[in-house]
C-alpha cells in the first residue's frame, strides 16, 4: 500500500463516548485499525481471531481467550493475518470491547478508600495489562453479559469487572514505562506505515533502506525515530513479527520447522532457531510438542 493512501492516525475521538461513559461492541471493527490511541481506556477480549497485537512497544501473537487492558493514551493496533484470512474466506475475527472514560462515575469517585485499587489499576493499564488464570475466566464472563445490558446498570457491571482485575495478581504487563504516547500524535503516521510495511511483508528480505524510505529519513536518523517510539531497534521488531508468525504456523499449520522458518522470514534455519530459543525460551520443535500436549497454546510475549 503507498504512503499516500494510509488514513491519516491522529487522535482517536469515539463520538459515541460524548454524551456516554461506557460503549460495548462485538465486532471486527477493532481488527485493522491505524496505529492510534485515545483518551478512554479499553478492555479487549479476543473471542478468536488469528493476527497480531502491537500494544506500545510490545509485539505478541494474537490469542483466543486473551484479555487486554489497554489505558489512556496507550497507542495500539491489532493486524489480522492478511494470508490467513485470504486462505479461509469465510472465518472472521471476533471480539468485544468496552470502551470507557477513566472517570466515568465522576471525578471524586476514586478519592473514596474503597476505590483506590481502581485508581492503581487504571494508572498501571497506560502500560498495558494482560490477565490469565480465573481472574480472566471470571471476567469474560462479565464482560459477555455486559452485552445485554446498558445504562447504569452497564456502569455498575463495568465497576464490578474493575474491582475483580484491580484485586487480581493473575496478569502481567505488556510495556516496561508509561511514557510510549508522548509525541505519537505528530509521529504516528510514519510509525503506522512501517508497520503496516513489515506485517505485509515479513516473509520478504526488508532492507533498512526500504523501511527508512517511508518514512523520509536516512537509515540513522530513521533508526533513532524508531527506537524513540518504540523502545527498540527496527529489526528487533521485525525479529519479534516474524516469531509471532511462526508460532502461529507451528500450532496451526501442518508444515515442518525448515517450512516455517522459510514462511516466516527467515532465510538462515540456523538464525531461526537462534531467535525463536532467544524470544520464546523454548526451540521451535519443543514448542510445537508443549502446544500439542496442552489444552491452551504456549504464549509468546515480546
Amino acid at each position: 500500500m503507498e504512503a499516500d493512501k494510509y488514513p491519516k492516525p491522529i487522535l482517536e475521538k469515539e463520538k459515541l463516548l460524548l454524551d456516554s461513559s461506557l460503549i460495548i461492541k462485538r465486532d471486527d471493527t477493532g481488527w485493522n485499525t491505524p496505529w492510534h490511541f485515545h483518551p478512554e481506556v479499553e478492555l479487549f477480549y479476543c473471542i478468536k481471531a488469528t493476527g497480531t497485537n502491537f500494544t506500545g512497544s510490545h509485539v505478541s501473537q494474537a490469542e483466543e481467550g486473551e484479555l487486554l487492558l489497554i489505558g489512556k493514551n496507550l497507542p495500539h493496533t491489532r493486524q489480522t493475518d492478511h494470508s490467513y484470512y485470504q486462505r479461509h474466506p469465510n472465518e472472521t475475527p471476533e471480539s468485544i470491547t468496552l470502551k470507557f472514560k477513566e472517570n466515568f462515575f465522576g471525578d471524586h469517585l476514586f478519592s473514596i478508600h474503597e476505590f483506590a485499587h481502581i485508581e492503581t489499576l487504571l494508572k498501571n493499564a497506560r502500560r498495558g495489562m494482560k490477565f490469565y488464570g480465573q481472574t480472566q475466566r471470571h471476567v469474560v464472563a462479565r464482560v459477555r453479559e455486559s452485552q445485554n445490558i446498558s445504562g447504569l446498570s452497564a456502569l455498575i457491571q463495568l465497576v464490578s469487572i474493575l474491582d475483580t482485575l484491580g484485586q487480581s495478581q493473575e496478569y502481567f504487563y505488556l510495556n516496561a514505562d508509561i511514557s510510549l504516547e508522548e509525541g505519537f500524535n505528530s509521529d504516528a503516521k510514519k510509525i503506522e506505515q512501517v508497520f503496516h510495511y513489515t506485517t505485509s511483508h515479513y516473509s520478504e528480505s526488508i532492507s533498512l533502506s526500504k523501511v527508512a524510505a517511508l518514512t523520509n529519513y536516512s537509515k540513522a536518523a530513521f533508526c533513532r525515530f524508531f527506537k524513540h517510539y518504540t523502545r527498540k531497534s527496527y529489526f528487533q521488531y521485525l525479529s519479534e513479527v516474524r516469531i509471532s508468525n511462526a508460532c502461529k504456523l507451528l500450532m496451526e499449520e501442518d508444515m515442518d520447522i525448515a517450512q516455517v522458518s522459510y514462511s516466516s522470514g527467515f532465510n538462515n534455519h540456523s538464525n531461526f532457531h537462534k531467535q525463536f530459543k532467544k524470544m520464546v525460551n523454548l526451540t521451535p520443535k519443543a514448542y510445537r510438542e508443549m502446544g500439542k500436549k496442552s489444552s491452551s497454546k504456549p504464549v509468546f510475549n515480546a
